[in-house]
């Protein structure tokens, strides 16, 4: 299945992305404010993004996706990459660009169900900070893992809608990642 829609194919014309949204039966539902149409994962948690019609092949409606954040340049990629490129510990980090704006010391966690002879364990996932006076079109987001590696993205900033853009969003927030 692509991951990106294929801009030669016709948009899709058999409806079926409107009929399967409307039918209660069908895990398809519609996101009017990305113009989107998604398959929820069983139980709820999650989608997928449709590109295509899975029975006309026809492209599915252009996302507003892309017009919600900022488009990084390469040239601004570029110039983060840069000025992050030596950066290797949590330490070095925040000496360069003090405090970040965003903390999350769990970024995520997950528990495995105990047994008779085996207690429930907890996992927590690595700690993400986010610095936003960095650039005028990227934040930066750093994952520190929990032996103190440093994972860089360069992500667009979230600015709502652009009015005067015609939607061709491709589902990605501008971001780079190194």
């Amino acid at each position: 299945m692509p991951s990106k829609p294929n801009p030669d194919a016709p948009l899709c014309e058999c409806r079926w992305f409107e009929r399967a949204a409307r039918d209660d039966a069908l895990p398809v539902v519609f996101d009017e404010r990305m113009n989107e149409y998604h398959l929820v994962h069983t139980g709820g948690r999650g989608h997928s993004l449709f590109y295509h019609c899975p029975f006309c092949g026809g492209r599915a409606p252009d996302s507003l996706r892309k017009t919600y954040w900022t488009e990084v340049s390469i040239e601004e990629s570029h110039r983060l990459h840069q000025l992050t490129k030596d950066i290797t510990t949590p330490q070095q980090l925040f000496e360069r660009f003090g405090e970040p704006d965003h903390d999350l010391e769990v970024g995520s966690s997950s528990m495995t169900l105990g047994s008779e002879d085996t207690p429930p364990e907890t996992t927590l996932g690595p700690r993400r900070v986010v610095f936003r006076g960095l650039s005028d079109t990227a934040d930066m987001h750093v994952r520190i893992d929990r032996y103190d590696r440093l994972w860089f993205s360069f992500m667009g900033r979230s600015i709502g809608p652009k009015q005067s853009d015609q939607a061709s969003g491709d589902g990605d927030n501008g971001g780079t990642d190194r």
